[in-house]
């Protein structure tokens, strides 16, 4: 008998033991699915909070990708890609020149800063480089550790010269007698002896802003949502460089090597001193500090979450400490 006793005293705190576990099994998928029901109101509410584009997490991370693939990509790849860059961006130079030599005065400068963005429309859509869009997506790379400061300098070099070059050609079959009218060849003689007597000191500012402008533009690319949006950033960035008369080192050059080639009283060394070294210098400081930079941190410390687990998550290819 007091072996039964035992025996239903050990089954009744058996089925006790179970029913607690059910309930708190119960118990904690309840909560869990009230967590869960949090986590997408939440989701919901920021969807709503963020109409106009991506949040600073899920903008720096996919430029951190690119980034990486840039810093990877075999140098006649980024050679070929940025010698159309630069032969693109030209055709915004000229398209600039005749508007503003038809309109004349004034209004002939705004217009022609309106028209300006041409070229980068022809850069972007088709996917050819300017070396100031380097300033993020590459550096980003190299601050989350895909890629090296090495892979970045020579990624830059390539980039840069080859935005020259490209240039360069595209004056020198521009300038050949009869191609281009004497208006708008008027109109970039003048901004080139502009552009070159600019005290220096004002120059590499103006090149700041002008680098805080392209780099934004990649930033704003990436942010925007579907082609209008972002058609619309583009045209309102390039008419802004033309309209505050920023010194960008590649379009300047593009500038001046036409004009150059046209007969403005310009030399190379001119164009060296006086525009090319304060604008690379300038665009530098304005990609990568103003913007780059400023934008990796407020990336990284977006909220409570993003900077316990850091910026983006750790990522393919990124070696966490």
């Amino acid at each position: 008998m007091v072996e039964a006793g035992v025996a239903v005293q050990t089954t009744h705190e058996e089925r006790t033991a179970k029913g607690e576990r059910r309930r708190r099994s119960e118990a904690e998928e309840d909560e869990a699915e009230e967590a869960e029901a949090e986590e997408e109101e939440i989701a919901a509410d920021e969807e709503t909070l963020k109409p106009l584009g991506a949040e600073a997490p899920e903008i720096a991370s996919p430029g951190a990708r690119i980034g990486e693939r840039r810093l990877v990509r075999p140098f006649v790849g980024d050679a070929v890609t940025s010698f159309i860059g630069g032969m693109s961006v030209s055709f915004g130079a000229v398209a600039m020149a005749w508007a503003a030599a038809l309109v004349g005065g004034g209004a002939g400068e705004v217009v022609g800063a309106l028209l300006f963005p041409v070229g980068f429309l022809i850069l972007l859509l088709g996917k050819s480089e300017l070396f100031t869009e380097n300033f993020f997506l590459p550096v980003m790379a190299v601050l989350e550790r895909r890629g090296t400061l090495r892979q970045l300098v020579a990624h830059w070099s390539v980039t840069l010269a080859s935005n020259l070059l490209g240039c360069f050609v595209f004056a020198l079959l521009i300038s050949r007698p009869g191609v281009l009218d004497s208006g708008p060849a008027g109109y970039l003689v003048e901004l080139a002896t502009r552009k070159v007597e600019t005290p220096l000191a004002t120059s590499f500012v103006q090149a700041i802003f002008a680098g805080w402008l392209m780099t934004l533009l990649t930033w704003l690319l990436l942010a925007a949502r579907g082609i209008g949006p972002r058609l619309a950033v583009i045209w309102a960035i390039g008419a802004l460089i033309m309209l505050g008369r920023f010194n960008h080192v590649v379009i300047s050059a593009a500038e001046l090597f036409m004009a150059i080639l046209l007969g403005a009283p310009v030399g190379v060394m001119d164009w060296a001193a006086g525009s090319f070294l304060p604008a690379l210098l300038g665009n530098v400081v304005g990609g990568t500090v103003f913007v780059t930079l400023l934008f990796y941190i407020q990336a990284r410390y977006h909220d409570a979450e993003a900077a316990r687990r850091s910026a983006f998550g750790p990522g393919p290819g990124r070696r966490v400490p």
